[in-house]
């Protein structure tokens, strides 16, 4: 399992990040925001969350490859 938080600065980085997840189609990978649990390979599901603020990330997978936390790094929310 892995949770991090992370941050979209804008729509374009958004676009990127779901580009991102379909690398990764058959993991489950979501995006928690209050009550809210959306497929971070929907676009539409991400922009329907609030996303002005950092968001939540989880992948309830235990074999995760190592390609994914490369990819990902970009888009961590560094406090």
């Amino acid at each position: 399992m892995y949770n991090a938080k992370v941050y979209f600065k804008d729509l374009n980085t958004v676009k990127e990040f779901v580009d991102m997840a379909a690398k990764y189609g058959k993991m489950e990978i979501n995006l928690v925001s209050d009550m809210y649990t959306m497929d971070a390979h929907s676009l539409i599901g991400i922009l329907s969350i609030d996303i002005s603020a950092p968001v939540d990330l989880e992948v309830p997978e235990n074999d995760i490859p190592e390609s994914f936390y490369e990819d990902i790094a970009p888009y961590v929310y560094k406090e």
